[in-house]
């Protein structure tokens, strides 16, 4: 049977495909621990695939790929001075292959799909949380809290969002047919359900950051461009200021007292100074990628054992940097903060331009929320995670919108019809 490339790679026509995949992919990344190593391998078979048929999708435009590639093949680089060259090495490469993965689906995925794909995703995850899920202690924040059929709360509530987000942005932002509506609307109700029993600061802290960065974006992305360009300054120096008010005069712990955590944030800040000694050891490089957690690290036992963490995988320093710090050092430290940095200023910049109002204002929210939860998590520096497919398809399209952007303005302009000095013809036919 003979299919047509173009149902596989072409946004225009590949819904049929892309759909099932990125409904597939966020089931995958909540559930990869539960399935097993089949599901991991039919997530790297749906986004390598439509590479391995049509590899110009990439090598197209390879610029911003190859950008975007530098942080994973930093960590793969680790694997030289690591001390577990093993663990590194592995977990490099499915890291690189989940960003390589979220590369490819920015180029073949409208973000429309996007929506609609993370919608189904994210309901079969809340069906599958709800029916095989239950109750926990949390040893970290000290509490029973429903967290699914995860091993933590905040995965629950984490995933709530992301379904929240997903589905109401194609009534509100993406504005799809009414016969959606109902999905979108389900979806939604049992993310804000989930979201509220998993009793998870973190999730709901990021939900209201992402929500507020969309409401944001939907106001300013109706303003004339002079006016664009004043309420972005206003509102970024304002956030600006209140964050460092808010730190000065206290008002950070209220906030945590209002959602029943303390100033050390339930042990957090404990395991970000132990971190930071760790990291010390090897300042500049660190001690390689996802190299610190391994069994038999007299450091990683200890924690492990502090923290309860009775089956000796899935922890981290719950700090996207610290993390990256002690794995990979000041140089890691500087990619991955420079990747933060595109993360939040190139939905900015997009919407200060013109085109794509909708897909700029999911990606802004999307954008925040990964930020926000960058302080106590490690979101999108983790193999076969949401956050790291997520990230590299944002910036993709990102830098694929700017470009875009800067050819149209490029046509749009006049000829000029200047004679050549030397030649006697016009200047615009050689150019």
């Amino acid at each position: 049977m003979n299919i047509r490339q173009a149902t596989i790679v072409d946004p225009e026509q590949n819904s049929a495909y892309v759909l099932p995949a990125v409904a597939l992919s966020i089931f995958v990344f909540a559930y990869s621990v539960n399935f097993g190593a089949l599901s991991i391998l039919a997530f790297y078979g749906v986004w390598l695939l439509p590479f391995a048929i049509a590899p110009r999708v990439l090598l197209g435009r390879p610029g911003p790929v190859l950008l975007l590639l530098v942080v994973p093949i930093f960590f793969t680089l680790s694997m030289i001075w690591s001390d577990a060259p093993g663990a590194t090495l592995r977990a490099a490469i499915q890291y690189g292959i989940t960003i390589f993965a979220g590369l490819v689906a920015a180029r073949i995925t409208s973000v429309g799909n996007l929506a609609l794909g993370g919608t189904i995703g994210g309901l079969l995850v809340l069906i599958y949380s709800a029916a095989n899920g239950g109750y926990s202690y949390d040893y970290i924040d000290g509490g029973f809290a429903f967290n699914g059929a995860f091993s933590s709360k905040n995965q629950l509530g984490y995933f709530a969002t992301l379904a929240i987000i997903f589905s109401l942005s194609l009534v509100f932002i993406f504005q799809t047919h009414r016969t959606l509506w109902p999905l979108a609307l389900v979806t939604a109700g049992m993310g804000f359900v989930l979201l509220w029993m998993s009793d998870s600061a973190t999730s709901l802290l990021s939900a209201i950051a992402a929500f507020a960065a969309i409401g944001f974006m939907g106001v300013v992305l109706n303003l004339a461009p002079v006016l664009r360009r004043a309420a972005v300054f206003l509102v970024v120096t304002g956030a600006v200021v209140l964050g460092g008010a808010s730190l000065r005069f206290g008002a950070f712990d209220a906030v945590l007292g209002a959602f029943g955590r303390d100033a050390s944030l339930t042990g957090r800040t404990y395991l970000w100074s132990e971190a930071l000694e760790f990291g010390a050891e090897q300042p500049v490089l660190g001690l390689g990628y996802n190299a610190f957690w391994v069994h038999g690290r007299p450091a990683a036992e200890q924690l492990w054992q502090e923290f309860y963490i009775t089956a000796r995988t899935g922890f981290h320093f719950h700090n996207l940097l610290i993390e990256t710090y002690v794995g990979a050092g000041l140089i890691g430290l500087a990619l991955v903060g420079a990747l933060c940095l595109l993360l939040f200023i190139m939905p900015l910049s997009a919407a200060l331009g013109k085109g794509s109002v909708g897909s700029i204002t999911l990606f802004s929210g999307l954008a925040i929320l990964f930020l926000v939860r960058s302080v106590a998590e490690g979101d999108f520096i983790t193999p076969h995670t949401v956050g790291s497919f997520l990230v590299a398809f944002i910036l993709l399209r990102l830098f694929d919108h700017h470009r875009h952007v800067r050819h149209a303005a490029h046509l749009s302009k006049p000829t000029q019809r200047r004679r050549h000095p030397s030649l006697g013809v016009p200047s615009g036919v050689l150019e």
